[in-house]
Order: structure tokens, then C-alpha cells, then sequence
């Protein structure tokens, strides 16, 4: 649908009249596009009027009463807990002791001292020189700490 017809549909479909500009119906004259499907339009818009109860339907007195009660009836939800305040404060607190905990284990495990150093210790014997330096790759692999 053209622009002109996009704004002014509504208040056609009304039937307000007064509302509709001059350009409207002169594009209808000269689109068939937007003719044709105005037309479509206009054809669900009636199916829908013809579904609606002529009378008017209003709920019996005491109806809006009685579905407040079933609402109020209804078990508390599980995540309803997580609405509270109180369990937010909580919450928050034990995820800050939790990560204190965490932190202070990971600072206090932490290999510290000669040993965690990466040079490689060489033990120089009198062993041959290969043996020697199968020797110090055995250590090396031995010793490595992640």
C-alpha cells in the first residue's frame, strides 16, 4: 500500500468521512494495488463485525470478584522467593563470602617460594653426558607444577 493510503485507512474503515483527505480517493481511483487490497480490507473488516454479538456481552455480576479469588486461591510460585528483598540481601551476601572464600583459597594455594621456579635444575655428576641429559629431562618432568 501506497503512503497516502497507509495513513488515512483507519479513519476510512470508520467510515468518518470528514477525515478523509481529497488525495485518498483520488489514489484509489488510480492505484489498482491499493483498490484491490483496500477492498480485501474492507471484506475481513465486515467477517469481523459479523462475529460480534449484537446484545453487547457483559459479565455476570460478581465475576471480576470471583476471579480475584481463584488468583488469591492459587499456591505461592517457587520463583516467587526471588521477589522478596530479604532473600536478595541474602544472596548477595553469601555470593560475596563465597567469592572471598574461593579467592582466599586460590591466593594461599598458590606454590610459592624456589621451588615453583621454571629454570631447570641440572644435577652435574660424573655420568656421561647423554645419561646426564636424560637425567635432567626425567627431573624437569618430574618437578614441572602447573
Amino acid at each position: 500500500m501506497h503512503h497516502q493510503i497507509r495513513e488515512s485507512l483507519e479513519n476510512y474503515l470508520k467510515g468518518s468521512a470528514s477525515d478523509v483527505p481529497a488525495e485518498f480517493h483520488a489514489h484509489l481511483g488510480e492505484c489498482s494495488e491499493c483498490a484491490g487490497e483496500l477492498r480485501s480490507i474492507e471484506a475481513q473488516s465486515q467477517l469481523l463485525r459479523s462475529l460480534r454479538d449484537a446484545r453487547g456481552m457483559e459479565p455476570r455480576a460478581g465475576f471480576y470478584a470471583r476471579v480475584m479469588e481463584r488468583i488469591e486461591a492459587q499456591p505461592a510460585s517457587i520463583w516467587s522467593v526471588f521477589l522478596e528483598p530479604k532473600f536478595g540481601f541474602r544472596l548477595a551476601v553469601a555470593s560475596a563470602a563465597l567469592a572471598a572464600l574461593l579467592g582466599t583459597y586460590l591466593v594461599t594455594s598458590e606454590p610459592s617460594g624456589p621451588e615453583s621456579g621454571s629454570a631447570p635444575v641440572v644435577v652435574s655428576t660424573d655420568i656421561p653426558q647423554q645419561q646426564q641429559q636424560r637425567d635432567a629431562v626425567l627431573v624437569d618432568l618430574a618437578s614441572y607444577h602447573q
